[in-house]
């Protein structure tokens, strides 16, 4: 869950709305438009992690043409297929 809060108002309210982002996201409004977000730093270091853990996973498709992990013939030989 989010909460919207015109930046003009989130001046007068910061500290409040530093304590409300350890616990949900809050969007920073500027002419009606979402301008930024405030996330409380164990939130963010938790989606940095995850950031990390992801790119990690999307690694291993990262070569260019994708790298075989198995040789032809190990596969072949678990495979029961070798001669």
């Amino acid at each position: 869950m989010s909460q919207m809060v015109p930046v003009t108002e989130a001046k007068a309210r910061l500290t409040g709305l530093m304590r409300i982002a350890q616990d949900e996201n809050v969007v920073l409004m500027r002419h009606g438009r979402p301008a930024c977000v405030m996330v409380g730093v164990d939130r963010w270091d938790a989606l940095m992690e995850q950031l990390d853990d992801l790119e990690d996973r999307l690694s291993i498709y990262a070569h260019d043409p994708p790298e075989p992990t198995v040789g032809l013939d190990k596969l072949v030989a678990e495979m029961g297929l070798a001669p």
